[in-house]
């Protein structure tokens, strides 16, 4: 499977704000992946403007941080997507979610 992969990066650059910012890309791949499942061609700058308007309400609906991003508050957005995603796409999603989910996870749990 392609899509997202974690940067392998210095643990004293994985800073809240940057786990934020990987989970965009992490869902722009993700949906990127959703849209060619479901033969829904996007612009890569479409893609980009949904998915931050996504994540960044999630983080709101989660009453959680956007701006100055917590682990903790991290990882219940990120539950909440993954529940979303889930939702959204059932089993034919299934495979997306959690390679993106995964890859999500090597970044928190260096945090």
């Amino acid at each position: 499977m392609t899509g997202y992969t974690a940067p392998n990066v210095p643990y004293d650059r994985v800073t809240p704000l940057f786990v934020r910012d990987e989970l965009l890309k992490c869902f722009e791949s993700a949906n990127g992946e959703f849209a060619k499942l479901l033969h829904q061609p996007v612009t890569e700058e479409q893609l980009k403007q949904q998915v931050k308007s996504f994540v960044e309400g999630v983080f709101t609906s989660c009453g959680v941080s956007y701006v100055e991003p917590t682990k903790e508050g991290i990882v219940t957005a990120i539950s909440q997507c993954k529940q979303n995603a889930e939702q959204m796409m059932g089993t034919q999603g299934a495979p997306i979610i959690e390679h993106h989910y995964a890859e999500m996870m090597k970044l928190v749990n260096r945090l």
